[in-house]
């Protein structure tokens, strides 16, 4: 392995706070599949955050951080990653992807409006009365 993206911060925290589970989503194979289960019903027994449903996000968030720092690393392909983005996507945000779409349109041209409202120097005080 090649060191890892972030130095493996995010699995000295998974393994801190959940020191019954692997973090990692290790998803497309059966058994692999089986370990997740079988790792997210201990993160939710440990519980660090006092709330299941919240110990169970996070755990999937440091599982999907592992997942993105293998990719980048080059340890795993992209695939591999893509494919566990769409199951925390998919488990986690209940949005149609249609509605997806629009939303990340939305924000991205708000993000780039204020971006240029920067690089131009214009306040947000001038930003207002622009939009009016």
């Amino acid at each position: 392995m090649s060191g890892g993206r972030w130095n493996y911060g995010q699995c000295n925290l998974g393994y801190d706070m959940y020191p019954n589970s692997d973090v990692c989503y290790g998803l497309g194979e059966d058994t692999k599949y089986r370990e997740y289960t079988k790792s997210v019903k201990a993160a939710r027994q440990a519980n660090p955050m006092c709330d299941k449903q919240i110990s169970e996000l996070v755990y999937d968030v440091l599982c999907l951080i592992y997942s993105c720092d293998w990719y980048l690393s080059g340890d795993t392909g992209e695939a591999d990653y893509l494919e566990d983005v769409q199951f925390f996507k998919k488990k986690w945000l209940k949005i149609k992807p249609e509605d997806a779409v629009r939303v990340e349109i939305d924000k991205s041209v708000s993000e780039t409006k204020d971006e240029l409202y920067k690089n131009f120097g214009i306040s947000m005080d001038e930003k207002e009365v622009l939009r009016q």
